[in-house]
């Protein structure tokens, strides 16, 4: 006899599936094996014999088990492993300076690393300055969605955009923070015939850190006297006059950054400026006040309310866990900002 070809279990599914491929999918020949079932039941010449009616149904129902294995689905394999090298974070940098360097045209582009205060171990975050020509305004919102985009999903990683003149005016006027950031340890592209960048020498910069770091001090030892009001009024029950303390501790601190990094005097009692501006200095200064619900929003918006209000008004009720929950919030800047500190001025 020759070789039986339909002993094999894709061999029998193959017969069957050709036996059923007039009646298409799995529910076409379901409903064609209940028609036939109901056709036959309904015969009045079918089967009197009871056994034989009972050996019918069970031919039927392992029938209908003979199609459901038929069409249940095979498993998926599975997925193969990415290579190692393209999980990494190290291999996704280098196609992301390089997809930069073909979607916007840099003229240089800057690497440095942040300390990621959030943490107590003090991690780093990847900055990357991409330092463009002129854009206006059109264009530069593009070019920060893009930068959005690319870095979605990716905290170890910041990319942004600044404009080449704008950096030249900046670094003339003493911009410390991309003085001390911006330098040509930390130039990783440059585009052919875009000069240098004009560097202020190594020793110059440590002095001009040293001169202001003083400065530094003696503005968070003003706004710390305003912190230690506000705890003093919150101790006397006094809610309303603990969130003016609470505006200008966090106010003092924030504008001593600016002035410090940036030579820059920002007269502005809006903390959501101040915050905004600092950003850069201190980016999980984002995640304290986040604003990203309508409960955040008002909850800044009090603390900007009390600069005033809480001086000239006779009506400014506010209640105790709001004064407690913004207590808790500028005590969290405190922190950052002592931090952010002994990374860069302490050991000076």
């Amino acid at each position: 006899m020759g070789q039986n070809h339909f002993t094999s279990n894709e061999a029998r599914k193959e017969l069957l599936s050709n036996l059923f491929a007039e009646f298409g999918e799995e529910t076409g020949v379901k409903l064609q094996l209940w028609s036939l079932f109901k056709s036959w039941t309904s015969d009045p010449d079918a089967e009197k014999d009871l056994n034989k009616r009972k050996g019918m149904i069970r031919f039927y129902e392992n029938l209908q088990s003979l199609v459901d294995a038929l069409y249940q689905a095979d498993p998926l394999p599975d997925p193969e492993p990415f290579p190692e090298l393209i999980e990494t974070s190290e291999n996704y940098f280098l196609h992301l300076i390089e997809a930069l360097k073909i979607l916007v045209d840099p003229e240089l582009i800057f690497l440095f690393d942040l300390p990621n205060l959030g943490h107590l171990d003090v991690s780093h975050r990847r900055e990357i300055y991409v330092v463009l020509k002129n854009q206006d305004l059109e264009e530069h919102r593009n070019t920060i969605g893009l930068f959005s985009f690319l870095t979605s999903g990716r905290q170890e990683f910041a990319i942004h955009s600044i404009n080449r003149n704008h950096l030249n005016n900046v670094l003339g006027k003493g911009h410390l923070f991309f003085q001390y950031h911006i330098r040509q340890l930390h130039l990783i592209y440059r585009k052919e015939g875009v000069p240098d960048l004009i560097e202020l020498p190594h020793e110059r910069l440590q002095e001009r850190m040293l001169h202001l770091r003083a400065s530094l001090e003696k503005n968070w030892e003003k706004a710390d006297l305003f912190w230690r009001h506000a705890l003093q009024e919150q101790e006397n029950f006094n809610w309303e006059s603990s969130l003016f303390f609470l505006h200008q501790a966090l106010e003092l601190r924030l504008r001593a950054l600016i002035l410090v990094w940036e030579k820059r005097e920002l007269k502005s009692h809006e903390t959501r400026v101040l915050l905004r501006e600092c950003y850069q200095f201190i980016p999980e200064l984002a995640s304290v006040f986040p604003q990203d619900t309508e409960e955040e929003v008002q909850l800044l918006q009090m603390l900007e309310d009390a600069y005033c209000k809480a001086r000239y008004r006779t009506e400014f009720p506010v209640e105790e866990q709001l004064s407690r929950t913004l207590s808790s919030r500028v005590a969290q800047v405190r922190e950052l900002c002592n931090k952010h500190y002994e990374y860069f001025f302490q050991s000076l």
